[in-house]
């Protein structure tokens, strides 16, 4: 439009009739290629046979990536989708196929940015199943359920430091929901609830150690200062 104002200055009102002439002629000429589509972020499909009631894990992980998961069922309607899993980067399903049938596993880049990734599906172990079920509770802010399955989940394992850590957020969510305006931080916790949180952060912090993320545990054992004094410690002091 700017170009045809410019040409109407220079050569007045003929030059813009010719223009907008041949642009008409231009608009209305056979297009060589006319297509409608959508664009995606990166994504591969990968298909696997399942059995109705099946239990199943998928996990989609990658160190260069956000990524983002989904399940299509028999028919490719979607069943499922996880973008973040209990706080990282990488994504699960945890599910019990509703049907017979061939199902296809959808590795995505939440951000549309690729790299390398690994995908595995595999059949559920027990722990698998209740910890999932935690996570949906803690999804759903049902903070009492999700204290019951982490425990039940801890049973199984308890060498898996998330579950203890999911607990300990199950626990500040309850007294949180609870108290609402008038929560006011560690000390507004009730003191069974405050004994366990510091329990489940230490427990995990010792577990983070020996595995060799010293910085991760040293972290924990600081949260655990912080909820048993209501004070932070000197490098957790707001600048």
């Amino acid at each position: 439009m700017q170009k045809t104002i410019a040409q109407f200055r220079r050569v007045g009102i003929l030059g813009l009739i010719s223009s907008l002439t041949l642009a008409a002629g231009a608009a209305q000429a056979n297009p060589i290629l006319e297509k409608s589509g959508a664009l995606e972020p990166m994504r591969d499909e990968y298909s696997f046979t399942g059995e109705a009631g099946d239990t199943v894990t998928i996990q989609l992980e990658s160190l260069e990536f956000d990524t983002i998961l989904r399940l299509l069922d028999p028919s490719g309607a979607e069943l499922e989708v996880n973008d973040d899993y209990n706080g990282s980067l990488n994504s699960t399903i945890v599910i019990t196929l509703p049907e017979s049938g061939e199902y296809t596993a959808v590795a995505g880049s939440f951000s549309g940015q690729g790299g390398a990734y690994d995908l595995l599906v595999r059949a559920a172990t027990d722990y698998e199943q209740v910890y999932d079920r935690a996570v949906d509770f803690m999804t759903s802010e049902d903070y009492g359920q999700a204290i019951e399955a982490y425990t039940a989940a801890i049973a199984l394992d308890a060498e898996d430091p998330n579950a203890y850590l999911g607990r300990a957020d199950a626990y500040w969510g309850e007294a949180y929901l609870s108290l609402g305006e008038d929560f006011e931080g560690p000390n507004s916790l009730p003191e069974e609830a405050r004994t366990a949180i510091v329990a489940d952060y230490e427990t995990a912090a010792d577990i983070f150690e020996a595995e060799g993320n010293v910085d991760y545990a040293f972290s924990l054992r600081e949260q655990a200062n912080y909820v048993r004094t209501g004070e932070y410690s000197e490098s957790q002091a707001p600048l």
